[in-house]
């Protein structure tokens, strides 16, 4: 599967969150946010 690169803007309080819960997991802050995309992505299919 070929990888997309893609930039984003956020808030850096919106960024320590993510950080500190990817920490949390023992996940990288990609993972994280790739996960939470797919998941937010699964639950609009469903409806």
């Amino acid at each position: 599967m070929n990888k997309e690169v893609i930039y984003i803007r956020i808030d850096e309080d919106l960024k320590k969150e993510l950080d500190m819960l990817a920490l949390e997991e023992q996940r990288s802050l990609n993972n994280l946010v790739v996960w939470i995309l797919t998941k937010y992505l699964e639950s609009i299919h469903k409806k």
